[in-house]
């Protein structure tokens, strides 16, 4: 039921930037519902797979940069809220693809060869995030939990390597 890494070209700013803009989604986001889900690393059930590949446009420092795309078939738990934080936050919600994405780029290094997480990297998927969910009209005060959120607990999440990532979908 697992898959191999799909391939993506390096979604990571390579360049020092200070500020993501003209954030938009490029379509909808469409997720599948296994009968059966696939577990992830922590034995939790990862009850939904990106459907179809799922792509964003953003700018950084002013300048338009090359598009990222969430590829189908990765696994997600939609939005990681602790279940203590869910009458706040809900795990769906207008941020939903603001999280799919985050999900994507807190996995993405594990599948480029010879690349190590930089804490850059980190603040971008965490940057990103936040300016999605701008885009996506969450309110302010929900906007900067979520962003505090993952900025205080999120680090081992993303330096530590999930299995598996992906699954084969029909086409």
């Amino acid at each position: 039921m697992t898959a191999t890494a799909p391939a993506f070209d390096n979604p990571y700013p390579q360049q020092a930037w200070r500020e993501i803009t003209r954030f938009s989604y490029d379509g909808p986001l469409t997720l599948y519902r296994a009968k059966d889900a696939v577990k992830t690393r922590r034995g939790k059930d990862a009850l939904y797979v990106v459907f179809r590949p799922y792509t964003v446009r953003f700018a950084l420092d002013g300048k338009e940069q090359p598009p990222i795309t969430v590829p189908k078939g990765m696994l997600t738990d939609l939005s990681s809220v602790p279940a203590a934080f869910r009458s706040v936050v809900g795990r769906v919600g207008p941020h939903l693809e603001a999280s799919i994405v985050h999900d994507f780029l807190y996995i993405a290094w594990q599948d480029l060869p010879g690349y190590r997480p930089r804490d850059e990297d980190r603040r971008f998927a965490d940057v990103l995030m936040r300016q999605a969910m701008q885009e996506a009209k969450v309110g302010s005060v929900i906007r900067a939990l979520v962003y505090r959120a993952v900025r205080l607990g999120g680090g081992s999440a993303f330096f530590g390597r999930d299995e598996p990532r992906y699954v084969d979908l029909p086409d």
